[in-house]
């Protein structure tokens, strides 16, 4: 059985030293900037998944998932729907799984995927009885903040990478077929 078989599989190829800088470089920068703009304005900047959004954007930026897209979309879209099963139903173990499996459904189907925006249902029902959300979270933290991550891998991800960031912007219509 190849699954107990320790050793058998092939490891990624270790990263350069350039990227391990670019990771450390662009996680350290980007929540520092998310927290201290936080801190210096009334709104919130950030929030827990923004974290994972960081090791998506900084340590593997070429995939489609760490593309302005998916990164500011699926954060949106999933905080909403996270919102509108706490306002409709509550926060009840059922809801709140439901509430991530419509997350990730929706994402899906609107083609911005992005793992760590499947958190933020979660973030919002089980934290939903010390906190009193309304849809204002979406702008802040949720709007601001993905969008200020963005701008910094935009920043960092041109300055250290050989490879132009992002892919692709924020396209919607992209279904022709070459023929």
């Amino acid at each position: 059985m190849k699954f107990f078989l320790w050793g058998s599989e092939k490891l990624p190829n270790r990263p350069k030293l350039l990227d391990l800088f670019q990771g450390l470089l662009g996680g350290t920068l980007a929540i520092l900037t998310l927290e201290y703009l936080t801190i210096y304005s009334s709104s919130y900047f950030i929030m827990a998944p923004f974290g994972a959004s960081c090791v998506i954007l900084f340590a593997v930026s070429q995939s489609p998932l760490a593309q302005p897209r998916n990164v500011i979309f699926g954060h949106l879209i999933s905080a909403f729907i996270g919102l509108i099963f706490l306002k409709l139903f509550g926060d009840s173990i059922f809801i709140t799984a439901l509430a991530v499996g419509c997350a990730i459904a929706a994402m899906q189907f609107l083609r911005c995927v992005h793992p760590p925006a499947g958190a933020n249902p979660l973030v919002i029902l089980l934290t939903a009885s010390q906190v009193n959300y309304d849809f204002s979270f979406l702008l802040f933290p949720v709007l601001s903040g993905s969008i200020s991550l963005v701008i910094i891998a935009y920043a960092v991800n041109n300055l250290l990478s050989k490879n132009q960031w992002p892919i692709y912007w924020l396209a919607f219509f992209n279904d022709k077929k070459k023929e």
